[in-house]
């Protein structure tokens, strides 16, 4: 442990004396120098990571293993605490009071011997020891119990465990705190015979920040999304109890252009995002060669289009094809473009000559926010310019009365619930991938997420919208009104629109308060139809504090196991559900689900669970749901459908799945927001296959409409699925919409390709 902890610091330590480096003569590098430097910042964080990679799931493992024994451990201390009763009031000690040392024996002496008795008397129990820390010391303690030590001659002047120091493999380990009495301890972990390998979401670089306009915003940008401004992580622990502390490093340093209101900070997508930046697009066959696109006769950037587009923008015009790489492809690695040409604007003004400029010139536009999109919407088919919203992050205004929020469309969605949380208010939305994603681009699919059944999809909480149309008029519908009935409600039209209709500059969003008390519920069923009659009895019993219920199936729980090395505290069942509850007052909502667990218990509908209250372990559970799309991706390519359909009906479609494409594909699971009606189909295979996908595709579609489902219930149509519109919607809607883009975008230069099929 300990040289896993020098090996790491050395690692941070290199980290920022290479970025210290980059940031010095970055002007005088070459673009090859540049990216060989970067590279060498990519290996030690890597290889740092790899270090840390051990101490966290070391910690979750050995915490899930010292409480299987926890009562078998509270057994033995009542026994052993007769025992010693009986012994010390026959022993020679030197006071009641004291450590134990007997008679005629130093505590050197005493701390020469490096027995391995095991802990039995009161005094020597981790609940009574008096260490820095106090009573919360205690209630650490109290809340993990050490278990599984081997037998041995108990000794009560020689305690087994040092309770200042990190839990280890099992082996002996000296303390290097001096105000501990104990010199040795050892903690034998059953059954851990080997390192577990896993993921850790806390590293951070120190300073590596937005530094050079040619390189910032660009190869490396969603990596900096991912690092700027971050605390590391330090894990201490006694026993098995691990206490997150931050420790912040130095101011980092800005680009004088770049000034976000918000501190930058990655959840569990942040690994996503990292993953991608340096993925190889090469790898990723042109989305136009893949399927057989023809090119719309828009214009070809000339070398006026970019000086003037330098003018207007000065040193947010990137060029440099190496830059370029993760802009033209999707987080999946399923589709790309081939853009010569990024743009980042600041403003609305700015995005308003962008696009004046280029539909007078009949130029195509690809809009890109964090591009976490799903289904090919985000990146371009061909050599549309890409408008990247990245710099347009900033606050313009919070009511803590009405709890009514504007911003820019380029501000991250964590960032803003960070930025909310210190208010005491939240974003009423909550995706997986929020530590990526941008509130406009959330608004422009539609994107629902976790909290939906709680506060509803963006089309109720979104008040208004500031738009920049395709012939760059600005249109103002900013309002910050809860009612307004004054004719057409327009910012309902760019709602779900994927940035074909206009592009979403600054978005007014209503924000509920931050719940008080939060509690989460991971639960085993053994049948689908057992998670439906729980969901019916939870929202008769839980009501009003319900906010959250998803479902997953196992194959999705261990692919999570397998590729993320994450824990599940629930085994041996075929189905899990997660319910989150958050409420004003704990006691209330804490009675509420005890009394809901133990009547699904009793019943027979579930079989197994664990619940958390405390922030960290809330943060551990929601991950086993929101890193299943990561784990996907580790399983191979994945073909994914995002369906609505009546509940009853939702898992038929995975199992009618599996029969119909049976070893062909690697794998199909189906996972989802069952509270609303959402399916999230998805089959993995070794790489894509035509074959596979005409096996999939339009069964999937036509399954859907056969029980009036819908085939996009929240990632939108993209690119992937326009052509198979007419399963959702009439062919006189489809029509309508048409006539809709031709208005407001007569040359089609906004997102060409995406949402709707052709009108010819």
């Amino acid at each position: 442990m300990r040289e896993l902890d020098q090996r790491t610091e050395d690692k941070k330590a290199e980290i920022d004396s290479l970025a210290a480096e980059y940031i010095a003569s970055v002007k005088s590098m070459l673009p090859e120098q540049r990216v060989e430097h970067i590279k060498k910042i990519q290996n030690a964080y890597s290889k740092c990571k790899e270090y840390s990679d051990d101490k966290v799931q070391l910690a979750m493992q050995t915490y899930e293993m010292v409480d299987k024994h926890i009562r078998r451990l509270d057994a033995d201390l009542a026994r052993f605490e007769a025992d010693l009763k009986d012994k010390l009031e026959a022993s020679d000690f030197e006071s009641p009071g004291g450590r134990g040392l007997k008679k005629g024996r130093s505590q050197k002496d005493k701390r020469g011997s490096r027995g391995r008795g095991r802990r039995t008397s009161e005094e020597d129990t981790p609940k009574k020891k008096k260490l820095k820390g106090g009573s919360e010391f205690a209630d650490t303690i109290l809340s993990v119990h050490p278990s599984d030590v081997l037998d041995m001659p108990v000794d009560p002047n020689e305690p087994t465990y040092c309770l200042c120091h990190q839990v280890s493999y099992g082996e002996m380990i000296g303390c290097d705190n001096p105000d501990c009495p104990i010199e040795w301890f050892h903690f034998a972990c059953v059954d851990l015979t080997t390192k577990p390998k896993g993921k850790w979401d806390t590293m951070a670089v120190s300073s590596l920040v937005q530094c050079h306009v040619g390189w910032c915003g660009l190869t490396l940008q969603r990596w900096q999304m991912n690092c700027q401004n971050r605390t590391l992580a330090a894990w201490t622990s006694a026993t098995a109890q691990w206490t997150y502390k931050q420790n912040r490093h130095a101011e980092q340093l800005r680009m004088s252009k770049v000034r976000p209101s918000i501190l930058w900070r990655a959840g569990p997508l942040g690994r996503r995002a990292l993953h991608t930046s340096f993925a190889s697009s090469q790898e990723v066959m042109l989305t136009s060669e893949r399927y057989g696109v023809q090119r719309l006769p828009f214009s070809h950037v000339s070398d006026s289009d970019l000086a003037f587009f330098e003018r207007i923008i000065p040193g947010g015009v990137i060029t440099d094809p190496e830059e370029l790489k993760p802009f033209n492809v999707d987080w999946l690695q399923s589709v790309r473009g081939s853009s010569k040409l990024l743009l980042r604007p600041q403003t609305t003004a700015e995005v308003s000559e962008i696009l004046r400029y280029s539909n007078e010139r009949n130029l195509a536009v690809n809009p890109q926010g964090g591009n976490t999109g799903l289904v090919g919407g985000s990146v371009p088919v061909f050599d549309e310019i890409i408008l990247s919203t990245a710099l347009m992050n900033q606050v313009i205004s919070f009511d803590s009365v009405s709890g009514i929020l504007v911003c820019q469309a380029g501000c991250i969605l964590e960032n803003l619930n960070r930025y909310l949380e210190e208010l005491d208010f939240i974003m009423p939305l909550d995706l997986g991938a929020k530590g990526s994603c941008h509130i406009g681009g959330n608004v422009a699919t539609n994107a629902g997420g976790l909290r939906l059944l709680r506060y509803g999809s963006l089309r109720g909480t979104v008040l208004g919208l500031e738009v920049v149309l395709a012939n760059g008029s600005v249109l103002n519908c900013l309002a910050s009104l809860r009612k307004d009935n004054t004719g057409y409600d327009l910012k309902q039209l760019f709602i779900g629109s994927e940035g074909t209709l206009g592009v979403i500059t600054a978005v007014c969003i209503l924000c509920p308060r931050k719940p008080m008390a939060v509690n989460l519920a991971f639960l085993g069923c053994q049948s689908f139809s057992q998670i439906l009659e729980t969901f019916t009895t939870c929202k008769r019993m839980l009501g009003e504090i319900l906010s959250a219920y998803e479902f997953m199936d196992d194959r999705c729980m261990k692919l999570v196991v397998s590729h993320l090395k994450l824990s599940n505290p629930v085994t041996e069942s075929p189905f899990f559900i997660l319910i989150e509850t958050s409420g004003s007052n704990s006691t209330h909502d804490q009675e509420k689900l005890n009394n809901f667990l133990e009547c699904v218990m009793a019943s027979g509908l579930v079989t197994d669970g664990t619940v958390a209250t405390d922030d960290k372990k809330i943060k551990t559970l929601w991950a086993l749901r929101e890193r299943i799309t990561e784990a996907l991706t580790y399983d191979g390519y994945v073909f994914k459908y995002d369906i609505s359909l009546p509940v009853e009906k939702l898992y038929d479609l995975v199992i009618d799945t599996r029969v119909r494409l049976g070893r062909s594909a690697k794998n199909v699971v189906g996972y989802g927001h069952l509270g609303d009606g959402n399916l999230h189909l998805n089959i993995t295979a070794e790489s894509y296959s035509h074959s596979l996908l005409d096996a999939i595709e339009p069964f999937v579609y036509e399954w859907t409409a056969k029980y009036s489902g819908s085939i996009s219930a929240e990632h939108g149509l993209g690119f992937k699925k326009k052509h198979y519109i007419q399963y959702s919607k009439p062919w006189e809607a489809v029509l309508l919409m048409q006539q809709f883009k031709a208005m407001l975008d007569p040359k089609g230069i906004l997102n060409p390709y995406k949402t709707l099929p052709s009108s010819s």
